[in-house]
């Protein structure tokens, strides 16, 4: 099993992947999207999200939901790769977002401020 922890989520406490993002998209973790096999996904992938995580790296974990086409309708996976020099997968987090992913990111950070009672 693997643990992360979220920003700010969970009081920091590790927690199991699968559980984490089920508890804060709402949809179901239905498993992993390896990047070299991105190409076969992306008639499937309805968007690509980012959740800002602290363990095991500081960044952005990559998120995608499946759309209506595919078997697994309206769940949640998250993108991994090939570590080097070795048969490992690892997650992928991007150390930081550029260009309209982080003006989209932002955007929907200030959304959510203003909707704080």
């Amino acid at each position: 099993m693997r643990f992360i922890v979220f920003e700010n989520k969970f009081r920091n406490r590790k927690i199991g992947i699968k559980r984490g993002i089920e508890m804060l998209t709402g949809l179901e973790f239905t498993g992993f999207i390896q990047l070299e096999r991105l190409w076969w996904w992306r008639n499937f992938i309805e968007y690509s999200d980012y959740i800002p995580i602290k363990y095991p790296q500081q960044g952005f974990l990559s998120i995608a939901r499946l759309n209506d086409t595919h078997k697994h309708r309206n769940t949640i996976r998250v993108y991994t790769r090939q570590q080097y020099n070795s048969d490992k997968r690892e997650l992928f987090v991007l150390k930081q977002l550029y260009g309209k992913e982080k003006e989209r990111y932002d955007r929907k950070q200030r959304v959510k401020s203003k909707k704080v009672w």
